[in-house]
């Protein structure tokens, strides 16, 4: 979502766009493979490590990252001496709080029974653990990380590029897969490029 022209200034204030648009589906069999193979049969949860995770990039057509608060990781206090409108600016490179999800996926297991029908069962999991990610290759269940990158080339506060309203808080990386962009901006100051 590259911008052209002024952009109102990146603050800690309001939320991101929050990203994906699903409310949930059946991962296995779905967009993590098939079925899981038993045994076990029925599944002690649905959070089993034979879980195939997928990128934020494919699970965002079945999973919901609404949008979620702009805030900073970790006080900035100190490190600060610049205000906008009362409320301290977002910078290139800031790491804001994790995006978590609040959606729920099934995953469906099934088992052949010598002489009966197959054991099936279907158990609800959470969409964090159904996403890559880096804590053991999944997502954290506090959500994944975001990071301000910045598009304006002019425009410094305190030694790092000021963030604008559009910029986007990931980059596609593992470390950094988000998808959203900023949308929590001062009113009244402007950035360029």
């Amino acid at each position: 979502m590259p911008l052209l022209g002024a952009s109102g200034a990146a603050l800690y204030a309001g939320t991101c766009t929050g990203h994906g648009t699903g409310t949930g589906s059946s991962h296995h069999p779905g967009l993590g493979g098939g079925v899981l193979p038993g045994p076990p049969c029925p599944l002690p949860s649905g959070y089993d490590p034979r879980v195939v995770p997928q990128s934020v990039a494919a699970m965002n057509a079945t999973t919901l990252w609404p949008p979620t608060p702009q805030l900073p990781l970790t006080p900035l206090g100190a490190l600060r001496n610049v205000v906008i409108n009362g409320i301290l600016p977002i910078v290139d490179l800031d790491l804001l709080t994790p995006h978590p999800t609040p959606t729920i996926h099934t995953v469906t297991v099934v088992m052949p029974i010598p002489n009966s029908p197959p054991c099936t069962d279907t158990k609800p999991v959470g969409a964090y653990w159904c996403t890559l990610g880096p804590v053991a290759g999944r997502e954290a269940p506090t959500g994944h990380p975001r990071k301000a990158l910045a598009t304006s080339k002019s425009v410094w506060i305190n030694g790092r590029r000021a963030a604008r309203f559009g910029d986007p808080l990931g980059d596609g990386t593992p470390a950094f897969p988000c998808n959203s962009f900023i949308s929590g901006c001062s009113p009244n100051v402007f950035i360029g490029n």
